[in-house]
């Protein structure tokens, strides 16, 4: 699989910026850790960071800057800050275009004051989705996804208008892109309380007023022994002569500069002062009380609302702070030490896991990005809030209290009643709940109901919801899982809701009567949901069982490693049966074919699909593919190959029904079997080397048949697997 490509479009100078490229570095190196390649393109402002971000291991494109006051000047409805941009936004967006190059991103990342929906329009050819970050809610976005890690009044509703429909909303400092060390610290470092004895003092990587000189001089007028602190600075600061001069008169004071986190210093301090923004979730996360003195017009209104809440003390605007006012602020807090509480008031409102959150959420559709897991009460909260949005719009305040109560009632009878309903929710990997899902037994099928969290739009498809849940129905339920379609109302038999109502069937297709028949435990089983997914989207009615004799009949129906002999009776309930078989037929009958194939070194295997009748594999065949090798294919590698091979050539053959009846091809050739492969089939010779014996270490399975070999008159057994790192082009 090729790793997402992931490009930003960000910031930084002497004057700002500096947070916005950190937090987006942060995002970056954990969407690294999830197998993404990002590339950074970024305006060569003086002060940038261009250099840093490439020391970090991405690639960093410049663009040049340039003088356009003039063509600003001529524009109309720029955003308030579309001066940062360092061009107009028309050229910005053509050279962030020819930088992205000609390979589709799948996301492009944004985060800018001076960006508009206007550039991100020009970009969407660039990309496959767009992102934007942002702290200020003053402009439109034309984007799939926000984020606002901020908590400011009216933080909810603040972008409603702002952005499209569908647009997905992660708002809140519960998804704060903070180095994974924040999170680690979080549970680790305990809430400080009584004196203070360790000062933290940072002001960002501008600090252009000179905020932190200001602090040392007001600290340097109280004479506390058993007080120190430190200070944080940036050694391209014009002060940082000047600081440093301070600095070295106060043998209290230690400063330090390019840090690669403050985590560490953060978790010594009893106390910090600094500025707004992104620094102030990191200073929550880890209980830190903090004194707060804004630089920019956009950090009040959250300032205010952290001071309204009790997680700082907000002591003004930087051009309403002197050294006399932050003395008094600083000999208060000396003399008092710090509230009772007000540390962990602060660990409360930041957990640490936003980055986590929010890569989670940017890699949906990879392997593994969402799972399936049984309701709980610890999730009513989330059903009622969702329940609670989506009626809004059409209850008055009356009628919501009774709708809370009902969907309340209702969800918890779900959970009692074990027999008749089966409650899922769906989450992402650092457990985002994105959509609950109910399976209800009806009295011969089973009917679907899907509720999403509304603040991500249409970002996750139902059909991937689906599947999540039904693998886990799957190994739950007992017997058939039928799940029977009508064009009723939503409470049909099988009423697979979207947010916009029902799935329909797709235009003009024959509603069809499809079984799919199993082995229990069978490895082909994780990806049966992705077809009956695609099928109830369709309007198909569909039927699982691990047990033919089970299935109700119909039109068709799909043997998938499957393997059990299937009588002409079981047979005659279908208009066709299908089997799918991993060799070239006639040529490869019988057991475990893509296993022996291996063993004899084949550089590609066939996938057929073919008709089932009295003699085993012996039927008229419909399509084929063959899937190269690179001979390296471990055993989950060549399953999952076969395995979407499997699904292309089934809905293939769905979608082509009844047409391609007529295309079936009898099998001609000499013919030859496999026998069923055994437990002393994974033996391995000790006296012949690895290479020699590798093609037969492929096809183990170290947990259901491992290899082993006898030396002494004693058995050893051999695990094999990949180390990640070394995954090739097979991968």
């Amino acid at each position: 699989m090729n790793p997402r490509k992931i490009a930003f479009r960000v910031d930084a100078s002497l004057k700002i910026g500096t947070g916005h490229v950190m937090r987006c570095l942060t995002l970056a190196e954990a969407l690294r850790d999830r197998g993404c390649e990002s590339t950074f393109i970024c305006r060569e402002h003086p002060g940038n960071l261009i250099d840093l971000i490439s020391e970090r291991g991405f690639t960093a494109l410049g663009l040049p800057a340039v003088d356009v006051a003039q063509d600003l000047g001529l524009e109309l409805n720029l955003p308030p800050h579309a001066a940062w941009l360092g061009a107009d936004w028309r050229t910005d967006a053509t050279q962030t275009r020819k930088a992205i190059g000609d390979v589709t991103a799948d996301w492009l990342v944004i985060d800018h004051y001076a960006i508009d929906e206007r550039w991100e329009r020009k970009l969407r050819p660039a990309c496959r989705r767009l992102m934007v970050i942002d702290d200020l809610a003053d402009r439109n976005h034309d984007c799939d996804l926000l984020l606002d890690q901020n908590l400011v009044e009216g933080w909810q509703d603040r972008y409603r208008g702002n952005v499209p429909e569908n647009c997905a909303l992660l708002l809140g400092p519960e998804y704060a892109l903070l180095q994974p060390l924040y999170s680690e610290l979080h549970d680790r470092v305990p809430p400080r309380e009584g004196p203070i004895h360790r000062i933290l003092v940072y002001f960002g990587g501008a600090d252009t007023d000179n905020l932190t000189g200001m602090v040392i001089s007001a600290f340097g007028t109280l004479k506390t022994e058993d007080v120190s602190m430190d200070v944080v600075i940036n050694s391209a600061s014009p002060h940082a002569e000047s600081l440093w001069k301070l600095a070295t008169r106060d043998g209290r004071i230690r400063l330090h500069e390019r840090l690669p986190s403050l985590a560490h210093l953060m978790a010594k301090a009893d106390f910090a002062v600094g500025a707004g923004g992104a620094t102030s979730w990191e200073r929550c996360c880890l209980g830190l009380p903090s004194i707060v003195i804004t630089l920019a017009e956009n950090q009040r209104p959250i300032a205010a609302e952290l001071h309204k809440q009790r997680f700082i003390q907000w002591l003004g605007h930087k051009n309403e702070v002197d050294e006399h006012g932050m003395a008094e602020a600083l000999k208060s807090l000396m003399k008092n030490g710090l509230e009772s509480g007000w540390s962990e008031r602060c660990g409360h409102a930041v957990d640490g896991k936003g980055t986590s959150r929010v890569g989670s959420l940017l890699v949906v559709g990879d392997k593994n990005s969402l799972r399936a897991r049984p309701a709980t009460m610890d999730d009513e909260i989330n059903v009622l809030r969702w329940s609670n949005f989506l009626s809004t719009c059409s209850h008055t305040s009356i009628q919501n209290i009774h709708h809370s109560i009902e969907i309340t009632n209702n969800f918890r009878k779900h959970l009692r009643d074990i027999d008749t309903y089966h409650v899922f929710i769906v989450e992402t990997s650092s457990k985002i709940p994105v959509s609950l899902i109910y399976f209800s037994r009806q009295e011969t099928s089973w009917s679907i109901r899907i509720l999403h969290a509304p603040h991500l739009g249409s970002f996750i498809r139902d059909e991937m919801i689906l599947e999540e849940a039904l693998r886990v129905l799957r190994e739950n339920a007992t017997g058939v899982l039928i799940f029977s379609d009508t064009q009723n109302s939503s409470m049909s038999p099988v009423s697979v809701a979207n947010r916009q109502g029902q799935y329909t069937n797709a235009a003009n297709q024959k509603r069809l009567e499809i079984a799919v028949c199993t082995d229990r435990g069978s490895w082909i089983n994780a990806s049966v949901p992705t077809l009956i997914g695609g099928w109830l989207a369709e309007g198909h009615s569909v039927s699982w069982s691990h047990d033919a004799s089970t299935l109700p009949g119909g039109d068709l129906c799909f043997y998938l490693s499957y393997g059990r002999i299937v009588d002409a009776k079981t047979r005659s309930r279908y208009s066709n049966n299908i089997v799918v078989h991993a060799s070239d037929l006639p040529k490869g009958r019988g057991w475990s074919p893509a296993s022996w194939l291996i063993m004899e070194g084949a550089e590609r295997i066939p996938v057929t699909l073919l008709e089932a009748v009295d003699a085993v594999d012996a039927g008229p065949i419909y399509l084929q593919k063959w899937i190269p090798l690179h001979g390296t294919e471990l055993i989950d590698d060549w399953r999952e190959l076969i395995a979407d091979a499997t699904i292309e050539l089934v809905r293939s053959f769905v979608s082509r029904h009844p047409e391609i009846l007529h295309e079936a091809r009898e099998q001609t050739g000499k013919s030859s079997s496999y026998p069923r492969r055994r437990a002393t089939d994974s033996e391995l010779d000790p006296a012949k080397t690895l290479a020699e014996q590798f093609n037969h270490l492929r096809i183990v399975d170290n947990e259901d048949y491992p290899a082993f070999f006898r030396h002494k008159g004693q058995e050893f057994i051999l695990k094999i697997c990949r180390r990640p790192s070394s995954r090739g082009k097979d991968s």
